[in-house]
């Protein structure tokens, strides 16, 4: 079921296989795989085998002895293969089964072949003719989303624990998942490449989606101690593919993975909390100490070398490499940036002053803190052992010699946080000013070099996907303060155990790899590109080499939060801090610690806060960034009123529901309006009443409405939050209610959308406020449309409403629940002016910028009294 793979990817290995359920020599001629299949038979073969199907997963046999495993091969397999491959002239299902030879085997089944099958399909729709083309292409469209539909939803499972809807053996499932998974991958490379493209009948993006996860492979995982949280990111981030977790479990080597992961959950690593546990140190203290033939080759472009886990380093501590926190301060204030260069004959470290010019050629050493790297947090000092400035320095002359073509260069110089930033206590306003630094000397290095210890344990591997899902897979990935240093670095040098790899030439590899009708894996394993922004990303250094300026873009934003959400950062209230250094504001408003513990009311309450200052200052910008889409995400939402559309944080661990809300194009920028909501522009209906008891209304489980009076066209609404009911709300019962939706038609089996309630009407304006997020689907079932027509006809409404569609252009200032004990919290007015209204009044804002942060003011004066504390970041 997978050999396919293994032809494509030598290192692919996978030990099951799945059973040859429906014999083809058998007696039982129903469940006979044969090649005369029509489009019809695919869609009622079942009912021919004796089964019946329906959409709810609901199953029943009613003629016949074949048994679910059986016609569930013979239909979501066999059949399928058919649908595609029927037309060639030597189609055969036995090339699809291999027997052992063995009396004892069955035969089972074997894709060997397949590459091969969907090479001659290619050159078969480019030489048909067109209408042929349209006609076919069409057909297997809809096979495929058929099948994906009843895979995804009956056999798939959400987790290891999970248990699938229709009781099929778990190997034989997972066959069906990688067989759609590679067939709708071949069919969008086929479109594309012929040019295919008519809109709602060729396959968009979104349907390259997977076909669900099969239970077998979650299990394995899980045997194997990978961390519950990182399986559950990448579930998300691989879009329901199996063949990218099948393809993670052949790569053996991953830091997401032991015994140290035996405590994490779903929402949260236990690693480091389990390594505590066991006495060992925090952050790890490693050397990096060379051995006789593991040193940097200089006639070769690898690089050798042993890292060890120790409590101490071999050389002395003595040799402690410590750096002066005053000659830091000191260049710090005078507006410059501490260049560093460790000179290995004399084990001597320097520290260089850059001017604001940027003059000097220098790279950057981007790194987690929980790898050990560097001690100066541990120690409340700058400094690190001399193996591990040895081995910074060593992969630094490698890198410059990379990208010198291997001729001599002299090294650069190099700027790495642990070192660079001073950490001392009487040092925190420089510290504050060297994060503000931060943005500019990242945009400004040559090249930034990313240290994992989870990649420099292993060999970089074959190929684009190997090193891809590496990086994918890495701690780095994972943390927040390394988004902003990936997005704002220039180039980025990735370190594995036997090279550098250049993510620039990694890149350049792809387009050739994920040109292999066979497998969807590279574009997976290209889920790391996009984790960094991936092409936006270069197109904003392009702007930075223009204009030496930038302004983020919705667009942008959207992306960002998108690749934060699986992020996290060791203290809370560094989130909008990290998010400001990204987008160049002025940070020193986000670098104030409160006196606040983390885990408390306080606390949260101090990063909601913050978040909505963060918000503000996106409104300030022309045009304004913030998507639109942002209202539809799931995860708790800011209680402050004018803000309860915005999610509480952007590391949200949600999965984002189709379609993606984020990612569809917006009708008009988002506007804020203080102590309102967020004016955006959507689709929707606007429900009215049709006589039924409104505190009857909250107890249903869902509503469903016609949108005219023909009755033809019916949709449903149902909680999108763990209840099973609409919430109970007796002040907002006189008030209009409303479903905004991102896209009309609804075209997924079901999608996300918000229920409000309707305050007012102002200037075509809906003033609304959010009840609940919902599932929205459209009836299709025409005894089902029939049955609620009736009932409506005859004055039976009950959950039923009479819904009036609105445009496109239908203009929504969203906000949050109404609570009274929530209201903005009043303070007594000393007449002085607020750090944050004395940062809308800097006159470096723009003045288009300038004319919206006036109105903005009001809304901080008293509001926020805890952030003008003075406290420094640690």
């Amino acid at each position: 079921m997978w050999e396919h793979l293994r032809d494509a990817y030598n290192e692919f290995s996978f030990p099951d296989k799945v059973c040859l359920y429906c014999d083809p020599s058998g007696p039982t001629s129903a469940v006979r795989p044969n090649k005369e299949s029509k489009l019809v038979d695919f869609f009622h073969l079942p009912g021919k085998l004796g089964w019946t199907f329906q959409e709810n997963g609901e199953k029943s046999l009613e003629l016949g002895t074949a048994g679910l495993n059986e016609v569930t091969q013979r239909w979501l397999y066999f059949e399928v293969l058919a649908q595609v491959f029927g037309h060639l002239d030597d189609y055969r299902w036995e090339h699809f089964v291999q027997a052992d030879g063995s009396s004892q085997e069955y035969p089972y089944i074997n894709t060997s072949k397949l590459p091969d099958y969907l090479d001659r399909w290619f050159e078969s729709e480019r030489k048909c003719k067109p209408n042929e083309q349209k006609g076919r292409l069409i057909r297997i469209q809809q096979v495929l989303d058929k099948a994906r539909f009843y895979v995804s939803q009956y056999c798939a499972v959400p987790s290891r624990e999970g248990k699938a809807r229709w009781e099929i053996n778990d190997v034989l499932a997972l066959s069906f998942m990688i067989l759609g998974e590679t067939l709708t991958r071949a069919l969008n490379i086929i479109q594309k490449k012929l040019g295919f493209r008519i809109e709602g009948w060729s396959g968009p993006d979104v349907r390259g989606q997977g076909w669900g996860y099969s239970k077998l492979i979650l299990q394995k995982l899980d045997k194997d101690a990978w961390c519950a949280k990182a399986i559950h990111m990448l579930q998300a981030l691989l879009r329901q593919n199996s063949i990218g977790l099948v393809y993670l479990y052949t790569l053996r080597d991953s830091s997401s993975k032991g015994p140290d992961h035996f405590l994490c959950t779903a929402t949260e690593c236990k690693e480091m909390d389990v390594r505590k546990l066991k006495g060992q140190s925090f952050p790890p203290r490693y050397h990096y100490c060379q051995s006789t033939n593991s040193d940097f080759c200089s006639d070769t472009e690898y690089i050798r070398h042993q890292i060890q886990l120790s409590p101490k380093c071999d050389t002395d501590e003595d040799n402690y490499r410590s750096i002066d926190g005053q000659k830091l301060a000191a260049i710090i204030n005078n507006g410059n940036v501490p260049l560093l260069q460790y000179h290995r004959s004399t084990r001597s470290l320097q520290v260089i002053e850059m001017d604001q010019s940027f003059d000097k050629s220098y790279a950057i050493f981007s790194h987690v803190f929980t790898d050990g790297f560097g001690r100066s947090h541990l120690d409340k000092k700058n400094g690190t052992s001399p193996c591990v400035l040895d081995m910074l320095t060593k992969i630094l002359e490698r890198a410059t010699l990379l990208r010198a073509g291997n001729k001599s260069a002299v090294p650069e110089l190099f700027w790495i946080d642990t070192l660079a930033i001073p950490v001392e206590d009487q040092f925190a306003v420089e510290r504050r000013q060297a994060i503000k630094q931060m943005h500019h000397i990242y945009t400004h290095a040559k090249y930034t070099i990313v240290l994992d210890l989870s990649l420099m344990r292993t060999t970089m591997g074959p190929g684009y996907s190997n090193p891809a899902m590496k990086i994918t897979m890495s701690r780095w990935m994972t943390r927040l303060w390394t988004l902003q240093e990936a997005v704002l670095s220039r180039n980025l040098y990735f370190c594995f155990s036997d090279r550098l790899c250049s993510m620039t030439q990694l890149e350049e590899t792809f387009l050739e790899a994920d040109s292999k009708l066979q497998s969807c894996i590279p574009l997976l394993a290209r889920t790391y590109f996009a984790g960094i922004l991936g092409e936006v990303r270069l197109k904003i250094h392009e702007e930075f080499r223009k204009n030496e300026g930038w302004t983020p873009q919705s667009e942008f934003l959207a992306m960002v939060w998108k690749a934060a959400q699986w992020r996290s950062t060791a203290h809370p209230l560094h989130e909008t801090l990290s998010l400001g250094t990204m987008l160049n504001l002025d940070t020193d408003f986000f670098a104030k610690e409160p006196d606040t513990r983390e885990g408390t009311d306080e606390h949260q309450k101090e990063c909601d806060d913050r978040m909505i200052v963060l918000l503000t200052r996106f409104a300030a910008m022309s045009p304004c960034p913030i998507p639109p889409g942002l209202v539809f995400l799931p995860g708790p939402r800011l209680s402050k009123r004018g803000y309860g559309w915005a999610p509480r944080s952007w590391l949200s661990s949600h999965e984002i529901e189709p379609p993606d809300p984020l990612s569809l194009p917006a009708q008009g920028e988002a506007r804020l309006i203080l102590d309102k909501g967020l004016e955006v522009q959507f689709p929707g209906f606007l429900l009215h009443d049709l006589g039924f008891n409104r505190k009857e209304l909250w107890k249903r489980q869902e509503i469903c409405f016609p949108t005219d009076s023909t009755l033809l066209e019916w949709y449903r609404i149902q909680p999108a939050q763990d209840t099973s009911h609409f919430p109970e709300d007796q002040r907002l019962s006189s008030y209009d209610l409303a479903i905004i939706v991102s896209r009309i038609p609804v075209i997924d089996l079901k999608e996300t959308a918000l229920f409000v309630a309707v305050k007012k009407i102002v200037g075509g304006i809906h003033d609304v406020e959010i009840l609940n997020r919902v599932w929205i689907s459209r009836e299709e079932k025409p005894e089902t449309v029939q049955h609620w027509s009736d009932k409506h006809r005859e004055g039976h409404h009950e959950a039923m409403s009479a819904a009036e569609r609105l445009p496109l252009t239908t203009k929504w200032c969203v906000d949050g629940p109404s609570h009274p004990d929530l209201e903005t919290r009043k303070t007594e007015d000393k007449g002085t002016q607020t750090d944050f209204e004395a940062k809308f009044d800097d006159p470096k804002i723009e003045p288009v910028r300038r004319s919206k942060t006036t109105e903005l003011k009001t809304m901080v004066k008293g509001i926020f009294p805890s952030l003008n504390r003075t406290k420094t970041f640690e």
